[in-house]
């Protein structure tokens, strides 16, 4: 090889280290990241499971079917009993038709748990004596005077307390203390009979003049129209309530007493929710029996009992309110006069 040749491949050799060292230099490739795979999700299991029974007796049911409108239908064994399993979610609400031979078919609803709910239990109403459908009716549907349409059922959700308002409005003065007693003894007979023992009377205050509404309160007070044809008024079911007795005009049975325990538990009977009967009883819209202490009648009890069995706006015959919610209907609560 002559000097020549070997400086030209110095050359070539030094070229290609300038090319290979000048430029700016490649970015390296990123990892692709790593994919945990998600875990397949565990199906909601849940279980329902409850009793049907009578209402009046508490006896299992045996053969009630229970229809559940986005679920399926199961029926009740010899003990009353009934269950149903499954996966997945449901409606906050489900729908539930109850019905049994012999007994009227119950229109309510179960709210939902994730769960499920093991707890459930339904009353039916048996389409026989002592029940009387005809007599619910008027007590709790105002039948006996309105025949065009039925009250949805009004009643009470809270113990009520009482205000009774003692002026006296022939005096000017405080009704007689005997007369106060008897209107707060009425008062404390009455509650627990009107509601199967639900509820008692809560706290019964007093004072000589009027005191505004508030929620949990009924208030009591007393009119003086002697030639008016009615012994009192009140409002039917409403929270907060409001009955007014006609002073000296439905007492003529009490002695100097111009205050009749029979019309105060009359008055009671309308603002737990109930209306006139057409039976013999205290919620008869025209008998008084005198100046007897404050006891409702057996069938007045007994569909009383039952009526609080079921929740505020339930329809005829038996169907509870869609909204699963202790509503009625909007407006003021409807007056009752009671008439003689």
């Amino acid at each position: 090889m002559t000097r020549r040749t070997y400086l030209y491949l110095t050359a070539a050799i030094a070229v290609t280290a300038v090319i290979g060292c000048g430029g700016t230099p490649s970015s390296p490739t990123a990892a692709p990241p790593v994919v945990t795979p998600s875990p397949t999700p565990t199906a909601n299991t849940w279980t329902l499971a409850g009793t049907v029974s009578d209402a009046v007796t508490r006896a299992p049911i045996s053969g009630a079917s229970l229809a559940f409108s986005k679920l399926s239908t199961v029926t009740s064994d010899s003990a009353g009993a009934w269950s149903m399993n499954g996966t997945g979610t449901a409606d906050a609400s489900q729908s539930l038709v109850v019905s049994a031979p012999g007994y009227l078919t119950h229109n309510t609803g179960i709210r939902w748990q994730a769960s499920g709910r093991t707890n459930l239990e339904v009353l039916l109403f048996a389409d026989r004596a002592p029940f009387s459908l005809a007599f619910y009716r008027d007590l709790v549907r105002n039948a006996s005077e309105t025949l065009d349409r039925f009250e949805p059922l009004r009643r009470w959700t809270v113990q009520p307390n009482f205000y009774i308002n003692t002026f006296n409005p022939q005096t000017n003065q405080t009704i007689d203390a005997a007369e106060l007693a008897l209107v707060v003894i009425a008062i404390q007979q009455s509650v627990p009979q009107l509601t199967g023992g639900a509820f008692t009377a809560g706290a019964i205050e007093s004072g000589n003049g009027q005191r505004p509404f508030r929620a949990g309160y009924i208030n009591l007070s007393f009119s003086s129209e002697p030639k008016a044809d009615y012994c009192g008024h009140s409002q039917v079911g409403a929270n907060p309530g409001e009955i007014v007795i006609n002073y000296d005009r439905c007492a003529s049975a009490c002695g100097s007493l111009k205050v009749s325990p029979e019309v105060v538990a009359h008055e009671v009977g309308h603002a737990m929710g109930f209306w006139h009967t057409k039976a013999d009883g205290l919620m008869n819209a025209t008998k008084f029996h005198g100046c007897a202490t404050a006891s409702f009648s057996l069938d007045e009890q007994l569909h009383a009992r039952l009526a609080y069995l079921r929740p505020p706006g339930n329809l005829d015959i038996d169907t509870d309110p869609d909204s699963f919610l202790a509503l009625t209907e909007s407006g003021a609560p409807p007056v009752i006069y009671c008439r003689r």
